[in-house]
């Protein structure tokens, strides 16, 4: 009995002795355990205190950087509630530095809640955005800020960067030139109107000036009119404009025939003016008081425009006039007579050209200090074949291409000299093609008449 009490003594104390062993073992190794998870922990802490201190002054460093930069800063959640928001930004909204901004809405401000469906749209697409809205603030401030928004997804939570730029001078600029460009397009209105109204003077005008030009066309000669008192003749008249300064004329009287060739001053309508007048001068004188030297025609046609320009006894009255070129052929005698102001004529005959040289004086205009003008007549004796040339100073006062040089006398009189012995109408092509040859692209300067009789 003894010995079995002794043996169940010494089995609980065996029992006992493997339970506290291994109690202390478990203990052991939970304790050696949980050290190393603590010291890992700790370590854990610590790094996390390290980056939580670096973020705080990462924080505190783009605070400062963004409260002293002059664009607005605004962090909101992707509900456009304010998480940060700098000084420029409180000024712009007028919100006191010394006011939280926690669950205020970013988008509940007057001016920024035009573009909150933008801020949305941004959101919902985690797209970044732009746009432009103009604000006035509670101190009664007004900005135009182009905004934009930018996006950042940190451990599942969504911040929206905001950033406003104040673009008032961009738009008061934008503004100066839209009204700078409105009074432009009036002008431009105004000028075309202007313009249009010109045009219609401008086509009046010319309408007027191409119908005179067909009264100046008829009141000229026809070759019809004078073939009976020639052989041949050729003209080559060119205005410079519609109408012209320059004119010729021909009249009759019994057997005795009368060419005139005039350069007037002036081109245009004052030129076609004076040829006008000279026109009907010449009829009154010739034809109606039947004057026939034509040195003496001269004299009569000087005097009487001197009259109808009110020239005479008068140093500042205007110097209108012309110079001219009086042929008279007797058909009965075969006489040819010319006198000639301020202008020279050729004349070939017997196989020479001959120059007639021109009388010093003007029709009309300054009379240098005399009571009248004094004006010679040559007479040639014609036969047949015998050409003679009248010209104005046009031709040969005409500029080349370059505009450096006039043709001068000495080549048109080479030009002539080319052309006499061939038919007139080849005659006047050569004349045409040379003066077009010397002016090459240049303008015309002058009216041009060349007019070749062949008796």
């Amino acid at each position: 009995m003894l010995d079995t009490t002794f043996i169940h003594i010494i089995s609980i104390l065996v029992i006992l002795i493997i339970m506290g062993v291994s109690f202390y073992a478990i203990f052991f190794f939970v304790n050696r355990a949980n050290k190393k998870y603590l010291n890992k922990l700790l370590k854990r802490y610590r790094k996390l205190g390290k980056e939580n201190s670096k973020l705080v002054n990462n924080y505190k460093l783009m605070s400062l950087v963004a409260d002293t930069t002059d664009n607005l800063v605004a962090i909101t959640n992707n509900k456009g509630s304010i998480i940060y928001i700098n000084r420029a930004f409180r000024e712009a909204l007028a919100i006191p530095l010394n006011q939280s901004t926690d669950g205020i809405q970013l988008f509940d401000y007057e001016g920024l809640d035009k573009i909150l469906d933008i801020f949305e749209d941004s959101v919902e697409r985690i797209q970044n955005a732009k746009s432009e809205v103009f604000l006035t603030n509670r101190r009664g401030f007004r900005y135009w800020l182009q905004v934009s928004f930018s996006h950042s997804v940190l451990n599942d939570n969504h911040y929206v960067v905001v950033m406003a730029t104040n673009i008032n001078d961009l738009k008061y600029a934008e503004e100066e030139i839209s009204q700078q460009r409105e009074e432009l397009m009036v002008q431009g209105e105004q000028l075309e109107a202007m313009n249009t109204e010109l045009e219609n003077i401008n086509q009046l005008t010319t309408d007027s000036i191409t119908y005179a030009q067909r009264i100046q066309s008829a009141l000229l000669p026809r070759k019809d009119d004078y073939s009976q008192f020639l052989r041949d003749t050729f003209l080559f008249f060119r205005h410079r404009d519609i109408v012209s300064g320059d004119f010729y004329w021909y009249g009759e009287v019994d057997d005795k025939a009368f060419f005139v060739e005039s350069d007037c001053t002036g081109h245009g309508v004052p030129g076609a003016l004076m040829a006008t007048i000279g026109n009907t001068l010449l009829n009154e004188i010739i034809i109606s008081e039947r004057i026939f030297n034509p040195a003496i025609i001269l004299k009569e046609l000087d005097r009487k425009i001197r009259i109808v320009l009110r020239q005479e006894n008068s140093i500042t009255a205007q110097q209108d006039g012309m110079d001219m070129s009086i042929a008279l052929y007797d058909l009965e005698t075969r006489e040819l007579s010319v006198s000639l102001a301020n202008q020279f004529a050729f004349l070939y005959t017997n196989n020479e050209l001959i120059e007639i040289p021109a009388s010093l004086h003007s029709i009309g205009g300054d009379m240098f200090g005399e009571s009248a003008p004094i004006f010679d007549l040559h007479r040639f004796s014609i036969a047949d074949g015998d050409l003679l040339y009248f010209f104005s100073d046009g031709y040969r006062d005409q500029y080349n291409e370059d505009e450096t040089e006039k043709m001068m006398q000495p080549r048109f009189k080479s030009i002539i000299s080319q052309i006499c012995k061939l038919e007139m109408d080849k005659q006047r092509d050569f004349i045409e093609e040379q003066f077009d040859s010397w002016r090459g692209g240049t303008r015309q300067y002058d009216d041009v008449i060349v007019w070749g009789l062949k008796f």
